[in-house]
């Protein structure tokens, strides 16, 4: 019997092979063409199936399992109060507030992380400790260090969400630019050496011309962690009622499902904002990384 079975097999697969082989006329043009029409869609065509097919399990998520909690509200409901929200300048005003502390995290979280990378390549047995110091800030869980530094700052500043984003960043940014400044030619390096250049030439003439595409992705990555970090870290502020995370610790505390996923709705959009911005400025000022002969026409 198994005999059998594995024979009809064969020639089941073998047959199957013979007739994608010999199609030929109007079924294997228009197979073709079909594949063809798919890779010629534009990207975004490909982002609002997402979109939709994210919004009908949502609905459906909403209407089967939490019709009557409406933990999980319906999104025409979230849309509602998101239009709601964004028409109202306290919102805004938070927003303002967060970013503010995001962005200041963001840039002192870099410069620690450009001190620390340009320091490995001055001084090369420092790589180890260099790395190791960017794991730890990766590694560190932001709910328990959070605390401590809300008790080292001042009652109505914004410390620990500025220490937060800048935290969320360290990482990302210490490896990216590590790797940058490793891709540059070792050629154009030797050339740089054999004219007498220390590696400080080496690192201002080529390095950091080959680290720009890597620095800018690192950066794009960086963005909206920095946002998401500065927001945890409203949690813990004390003295502040201003804030995306003071919002959402209201909506909690009221149980304001609508409001809550209304706001997280605009966390992550300014996130991705963050994302695309950055992401854009790097195809702006390189080009040649993504093959994009066109990226610096603008926007």
């Amino acid at each position: 019997m198994t005999d059998v079975q594995h024979d009809i097999e064969i020639e089941l697969g073998e047959s199957i092979a013979i007739d994608a082989e010999t199609a030929r006329g109007p079924a294997r043009r228009s197979f073709l063409g079909s594949m063809q029409s798919v890779r010629s869609m534009p990207p975004w065509v490909g982002a609002v199936v997402g979109v939709i097919v994210i919004l009908l399990a949502w609905q459906f998520i909403s209407v089967t399992f939490f019709s009557l909690t409406q933990s999980v509200p319906q999104p025409f409901n979230v849309f509602v109060q998101l239009f709601t929200d964004l028409t109202d300048g306290v919102y805004w005003n938070a927003i303002a507030q967060t970013g503010m502390s995001a962005l200041w995290g963001f840039l002192w979280g870099n410069l620690i992380a450009f001190f620390l990378a340009f320091i490995v390549l001055l001084i090369p047995w420092l790589e180890g400790l260099s790395t190791q110091l960017a794991v730890v800030c990766s590694c560190i869980p932001l709910t328990a260090i959070a605390p401590i530094v809300t008790l080292l700052s001042p009652a109505g500043g914004r410390s620990t969400s500025i220490f937060l984003a800048a935290l969320s960043v360290i990482f990302t940014a210490v490896i990216g630019t590590i790797l940058g400044l490793n891709a540059a030619s070792e050629t154009q390096l030797d050339v740089i050496k054999a004219y007498g250049g220390s590696r400080l030439t080496q690192l201002f003439k080529v390095r950091l011309i080959a680290a720009v595409p890597s620095i800018l992705a690192a950066l794009k990555l960086a963005a909206p962690a920095a946002f998401l970090g500065a927001v945890l870290g409203e949690y813990f502020l004390v003295g502040v009622d201003s804030g995306i995370g003071i919002l959402l610790l209201a909506a909690q505390a009221t149980a304001a499902s609508v409001k809550l996923w209304a706001i997280a709705l605009i966390c992550g959009g300014v996130a991705g904002l963050a994302y695309f911005v950055i992401g854009r400025i790097g195809r702006l000022a390189t080009p040649w990384s993504a093959g994009d002969a066109r990226a610096g026409e603008g926007f």
